[in-house]
């Protein structure tokens, strides 16, 4: 039996604007919060206050602060008279750079040094009410690169560490807290590694580490890498993240395949401390350009900057002993366990560990498979091979879509730029018009199926994504869960019911959850030069929203043709 053209029209409508519509949503809640104004409460952070203190600290006009210069030196001198003004002390940790001293000195980028280079940390502290525990570390860094004023790398961060030093200030925390405003981290972290690198710290051991940096100069700011063994610190503080609460374990993953680095490297790299690691990674455009001046950094950049500090150093500063007790044991077992976690659209952030994830991934495998198994004498196997071959068929339109969108960009006056301005809608772009010629190919293809054998098709296409879940749960457990958690719905639904659709619809929505947010997250931290990427990404999209075009039609009876002529009774 053929399957209905209108209704199919209809679902393929439905299954595209899904995808629309998630990834819009993850797109509009990830610019950051609203900006507060001047006259916002005292206790409470204020883009207002920050970009006033930003501009008092580059200069009218702004001005580079690069290391080993007199602009560098006055910027720091500026910093330390606004930290005077509020009552703090400060104090310098000044350390001649030495490469045979440090292991982390990359090449090229040290020879630009000024001869006889002094790297200037300086070094803020606010005593906690309990001297005895540990303290918390509050990092970013405050030189510029050699080619802009820096207001969004790193000087969004650094007055956001300011607004929070002038509360803190008048009401201290239970925990003391250091600030550190590293140097030289625009010439290879050699602040932070010149730390890293003495017999000891300044300090004692910190019990958490939070670090501030900037790749960009727009949208929400996401959580994106943390500590190895971190399940216990993120099971007690991930949710308290700024909203919007932009995070996902696939982020560490995705960002150890770009070429950037922060000082946090030194921080848990080196030293092993435990931590958060935040960055601006919108309007890369601006990145280490001149014009990353105030004017073009948000004000929704900064006030997420400071909220994501006040809210996770309070969460962090209220940790019960007794907890964080337990937290520092489970983190330094040897066999300490890692988080799987993400957000959705910002609002919440779902967590469990690793281990968790493949018991989930091998549940949906068997689920899935049990019910291929028991379906294999009702459905034509031997069609399988066909439509693989129409699912490599679409992934190959897709592919050529994407090739061709940045063929076209390079035909750009940006195609010398490693970022551009539109970064993120040509992604998007790209993601839209792959996913739509996908579509349109495998509607063709599938044109002629009847809904027995796209049933069959449903089932090992959801039975596959489960399999390559799996495997990503044991070899990239990171980004396991985009495959595990949608291959888990269907295996569930599929397991009780024999309606297909419906099963098909529920793996569909619980992917589109997970994948629209994240796909804006990974357009903006690849930028552009990887539309073949994402392309490729929107037409397996493609694939698994086919599967949500079957249905079920009953078989009407036939007519009795009013010509026809009657039997006689007893005839034959």
């Amino acid at each position: 039996m053929k399957r209905d053209a209108s209704q199919f029209g209809r679902r393929i409508i439905v299954s595209t604007l899904t995808l629309a519509l998630s990834v819009c949503l993850g797109w509009y809640q990830y610019r950051g919060p609203a900006p507060l104004a001047a006259d916002t409460p005292v206790d409470q952070p204020s883009a207002a206050r920050m970009r006033a203190t930003l501009v008092e600290l580059l200069g009218d006009p702004p001005q580079k602060h690069t290391t080993g210069t007199a602009a560098g030196e006055a910027f720091l001198e500026r910093l330390e008279q606004k930290f005077d003004s509020y009552g703090v002390s400060t104090r310098r940790i000044e350390i001649p750079f030495e490469p045979e001293r440090q292991d982390r000195h990359p090449k090229g980028r040290i020879d630009l040094l000024p001869p006889d280079t002094v790297l200037k940390n300086l070094w803020v502290t606010i005593e906690g009410s309990d001297p005895s525990l540990a303290p918390i570390l509050v990092a970013t860094h405050h030189d510029s690169c050699r080619w802009g004023p820096g207001a969004g790398d790193a000087g969004s961060a650094v007055v956001a560490l300011v607004e929070h030093i002038r509360v803190l200030a008048n009401s201290p925390p239970v925990h003391t807290t250091h600030y550190l405003f590293t140097d030289g981290e625009e010439f290879g972290l050699l602040g932070a590694y010149a730390i890293a690198a003495q017999d000891s710290l300044p300090f004692p051991t910190p019990m958490f580490v939070l670090n501030f940096d900037a790749r960009g100069s727009s949208g929400g700011i996401p959580m994106f890498e943390t500590h190895s063994g971190n399940h216990a610190w993120v099971s007690v503080l991930i949710d308290d993240l700024a909203r919007p609460k932009i995070t996902s374990s696939l982020a560490v993953t995705v960002y150890r395949t770009l070429p950037n680095a922060t000082d946090f490297n030194a921080w848990h790299g080196k030293l092993g401390l435990p931590g958060f690691n935040y960055a601006v990674i919108g309007g890369a455009h601006r990145y280490h350009q001149m014009d990353d001046t105030p004017d073009n950094l948000s004000d929704r950049t900064l006030q997420h900057m400071a909220a994501h500090l006040f809210s996770m150093h309070r969460a962090v500063d209220r940790l019960p002993a007794d907890v964080v007790q337990r937290v520092q044991q489970a983190s330094t077992q040897p066999d300490a366990d890692n988080a799987v976690f993400f957000d959705l659209y910002g609002l919440t952030v779902i967590h469990f560990s690793e281990r968790v994830q493949q018991v989930l991934a091998l549940i949906a495998v068997v689920l899935i498979g049990v019910v291929c198994l028991r379906l294999r004498q009702r459905h034509p196997w031997r069609r399988l091979p066909r439509h693989v071959l129409n699912t490599l068929l679409a992934v190959l339109v897709g592919l050529v879509v994407g090739l061709a969108i940045r063929f076209a960009l390079l035909t750009t006056p940006w195609h010398a730029l490693k970022y551009t301005p539109i970064d993120l809608p040509l992604g998007l772009f790209t993601i839209a018009a792959s996913f739509l010629a996908a579509t349109f190919l495998l509607e063709w293809l599938m044109s002629r199926a009847s809904t027995k054998e796209f049933d069959l098709v449903s089932d090992w296409i959801w039975l596959v994504t489960a399999v390559l879940g799996t495997a990503l749960a044991f070899l990239l457990p990171g980004g396991g869960y985009l495959l595990v958690l949608p291959s888990l719905a269907y295996g569930l639904v599929r397991s009780v019911t024999a309606n297909v659709n419906l099963a098909a619809w529920s793996g569909w929505l619980v992917a589109m959850v997970l994948a629209g947010p994240l796909l804006v997250l990974l357009v903006q931290a690849l930028g552009p030069w990887r539309q073949p990427m994402y392309a490729v990404l929107a037409s397996l999209l493609a694939v698994l929203a086919m599967t949500t075009w079957s249905t079920q039609i009953r078989k009407k009876a036939r007519p009795i043709p009013k010509n026809r002529p009657r039997l006689a009774r007893g005839d034959a």
